[in-house]
C-alpha cells in the first residue's frame, strides 16, 4: 500500500456534476519483481488482452558515466549495438529484425541506456534472443564503428543547426556546468571523431552486465512464460573482468553550480528568424517520494502542457506570441529539472521573454482551484491513457526499479491524485519549484538576448 493513497470522497459538486468527476480507477496489472541467479532483475507485467509483449531492457551506463575525455561514448555504444555480434552478422541481425516486426528502439539518456521494442507474442523468444545477443555478444567490428561514427556525426549537424533542439543542450549546460548533467548526451564532434573501439569496449564491459540492468515485460503472456523466456536468454549472462555497478552519488552531487556560475546562457544566430528561449529550475525527483514526484507532473501540466495551460494561454492564446510553447519534466535518479520553453520571432521575442517570466514567476502565487481540478483532470486521463500502452508500461517498470523505486501502477497514481487539494499543493509549488533560482537560455539574434540575461 502507497502512503497517502485512501479512498477519495468526492465533494457534493462533483456528484451533481458527473462530467467533473474524477475518472473510475479500474484494477491495473501489478508488475512482478523476480532476480536471477546471475543477478539481473526481471520485471513481468501480465496485461490480458491483445497480443503483443513489449520488453525493454535498461542498463546504468548513461551518459555521466562517459570518460571526461570522451564525451558521447555511452551514445556512440548505443548506435553499434544493433550491429554484427557473435551470433549474427550485420545483414542476419536485420532479417531477424525485420521478421520480429523491426519495432526496436535503442536509446541513450542522461543516466541509461535502453533497448526496447514491441512484438507478437510469438515472436518473444525470437525478440529476447536477439536482444540478448546485441547486449551480451557485439563484435564492435572496425566497419561498423566507422560506418556509425559518420551517422553519429551528422545526428550531431542535425541537433547543432535545430535550435529547438539546441536549446535543450544549451540549458543542461547553463543549468549543470562541468557537472556530468551538464554535457550533451551526443557529445561534441571533435569527441566523437576520437572515440576508440577499445573505449566502446571497456566502456561495454564495465557497465553492461546482469547486476547493472533491469529486464522488463509486460504483455499477454503469463507471468511464468515472461521468467521463463527471460531465464533461457539471459540466465547465461555473466559480467566481464572489470564489471562495475556504477555508486549512487549523493543529494548535493546533483546541486547545479548556480551560485558559482552564470544564470544564463546566449548562443547568437543570425541564420533564424526566431528566438529560442528557455528557462529551467530544479524541481523534486524520486528521493523526495513518489507524491513529490506526481505533484511535480501535475504543475508541469498546469504550466505548459498545451490548451488551458498557463505558458499556452499566455503566449499563444491571448498574447498571440509564438506557435511552439510548452513546459518539460526531467526525472533524474536524484533530482529533477523543468524547463519552459517558446520560439518567437525576433521583432516580438524580448516581449515574449519578459511574459515567460511574468507567467513562471506567478505560479509562486498558487493555483486557482478551477486550474488545478482542470490539471488534475488532465493528468489522471494522461495515466489512464498510457496505462493501457504495453511499451509505456515496461518502459516505465524498467526504470524505476533501476532506480531502485517502488512500482507504482496507474492505478496508484490515480488514487493518489485523487488525495490533493489545491491549498496543498500550492503550498508544495511555493516551496519546491522557484523560478526566481532558474536559469534562462536563448538562441538568436536581436534584443531579446538582452533580456533574456536580465
Amino acid at each position: 500500500m502507497i502512503e497517502g493513497c485512501e479512498v477519495y470522497n468526492p465533494p457534493s459538486v462533483q456528484r451533481k456534476h458527473p462530467s467533473l468527476a474524477m475518472p473510475r480507477i479500474k484494477k491495473t496489472p501489478k508488475p512482478t519483481t523476480h532476480r536471477l541467479r546471475n543477478g539481473l532483475r526481471v520485471v513481468t507485467t501480465h496485461i490480458p488482452g491483445g497480443d503483443a509483449v513489449s520488453i525493454a531492457l535498461a542498463v546504468r551506463a548513461g551518459s555521466i558515466y562517459d570518460p571526461p575525455e570522451a564525451a558521447g561514448l555511452a551514445h556512440f555504444l548505443e548506435h553499434l549495438l544493433f550491429k554484427a555480434t557473435s551470433d549474427y552478422s550485420r545483414a542476419q541481425l536485420a532479417a531477424a529484425m525485420q521478421r520480429c516486426g523491426n519495432r526496436f528502439d535503442p536509446g541513450t539518456t542522461k543516466e541509461i541506456v535502453s533497448l526496447s521494442g514491441t512484438v507478437p507474442s510469438h515472436k518473444t523468444s525470437d525478440a529476447l534472443h536477439l536482444l540478448s545477443s546485441v547486449t551480451r555478444h557485439p563484435l564492435f567490428a572496425h566497419p561498423d564503428i566507422e560506418t556509425e561514427r559518420q551517422v553519429v556525426l551528422e545526428e550531431l549537424r542535425d541537433w547543432q543547426d535545430d535550435p529547438s533542439k539546441r536549446i535543450e543542450a544549451l540549458t543542461d549546460a547553463a543549468m549543470w556546468g562541468a557537472h556530468p548533467l551538464g554535457r550533451d548526451i551526443g557529445g561534441t564532434r571533435a569527441s566523437v571523431r576520437d572515440i576508440t573501439r577499445a573505449q566502446v569496449r571497456r566502456y561495454h564491459r564495465r557497465y553492461f552486465h546482469p547486476r547493472n540492468a533491469i529486464l522488463s515485460m509486460a504483455g499477454v503472456l503469463e507471468e511464468s512464460e515472461m521468467l521463463d523466456v527471460a531465464q533461457r536468454h539471459f540466465g547465461g549472462w555473466r559480467p566481464a573482468p572489470g564489471a562495475v555497478i556504477p555508486k549512487a552519488q549523493s543529494g548535493a552531487y546533483y546541486e547545479p553550480p548556480l551560485r558559482q556560475g552564470r544564470r544564463s546562457k546566449i548562443l547568437r544566430r543570425s541564420n533564424t528568424q526566431q528566438v529560442w528561449f528557455s528557462m529551467s529550475t530544479i524541481t523534486p525527483s524520486y528521493p523526495d517520494g513518489y507524491g513529490a514526484v506526481l505533484r511535480t507532473q501535475l504543475a508541469q501540466t498546469l504550466i505548459g502542457d498545451g490548451d488551458g495551460s498557463r505558458l499556452w494561454d499566455g503566449l499563444r492564446e491571448r498574447s498571440g506570441l509564438a506557435y511552439d510553447v510548452y513546459a518539460t519534466q526531467d526525472f533524474y535518479s536524484r533530482a529533477g529539472v523543468m524547463s519552459a520553453m517558446a520560439a518567437v520571432g525576433r521583432g516580438r521575442a524580448g516581449i515574449g521573454v519578459r511574459e515567460m517570466k511574468r507567467i513562471l514567476e506567478e505560479t509562486h502565487h498558487g493555483f486557482s482551484l478551477d486550474e488545478f481540478e482542470r490539471g488534475r483532470d488532465s493528468l489522471s486521463a494522461q495515466i489512464t491513457l498510457m496505462g493501457d500502452w504495453n511499451a509505456y508500461q515496461a518502459s516505465r517498470y524498467a526504470e524505476l526499479t533501476l532506480f531502485d523505486q517502488p512500482l507504482v501502477t496507474p492505478a496508484q497514481e490515480l488514487a493518489m491524485l485523487r488525495t490533493f487539494r489545491v491549498s496543498d499543493f500550492n503550498d508544495f509549488v511555493k516551496e519546491k519549484i522557484r523560478w526566481d533560482s532558474g536559469v534562462t537560455c536563448a538562441i538568436g539574434e536581436g534584443p531579446a538576448l538582452d533580456a533574456a540575461r536580465g
